[in-house]
């Protein structure tokens, strides 16, 4: 997996309630290579879960041509604006915020900036049974 790849529309993980945007990025997209969908029998669109030994997320299937077999890209900072303060999902980031998957361990943080190295992660990818639609 690499992660920490920012959305376009977005500055870091800023502007998510800005309507226009939004309607241009409505969901957490993660990349994925053909061969990879294939053998997980996902298609474009599909929700799947994106599993590490640090946690889960829900993001949405781009199936991309020029992503290479065996690498997913994971999008940053998803949450959503929308979400009632107080509702326990810190507004959906415990659902869709690449920082639930992201290992805090040594070999992975970057001593200088504090933050993790964006260097491959080990996940499994897994097609959610329940397919939600828009968020």
């Amino acid at each position: 997996m690499f992660m920490g790849v920012r959305d376009d529309e977005f500055f870091q993980t800023g502007h998510r309630h800005i309507k226009a945007l939004r309607a241009r990025k409505p969901d957490p997209v993660m990349f994925i290579a053909e061969a990879d969908a294939a053998s997980l029998n996902l298609l474009e669109g599909d929700w799947v879960e994106v599993i590490t030994r640090q946690g889960r997320v829900k993001l949405r299937t781009a199936v991309r041509r020029d992503m290479p077999a065996g690498v997913i890209r994971v999008p940053h900072g998803w949450w959503l604006p929308e979400r009632p303060e107080g509702d326990g999902t810190l507004s959906g980031a415990w659902e869709f915020a690449d920082a639930q998957i992201c290992p805090d361990d040594e070999e992975h943080l970057d001593r200088e900036q504090g933050i993790p190295h964006l260097k491959g992660i080990a996940c499994r990818v897994q097609r959610l049974e329940h397919q939600p639609g828009t968020l």
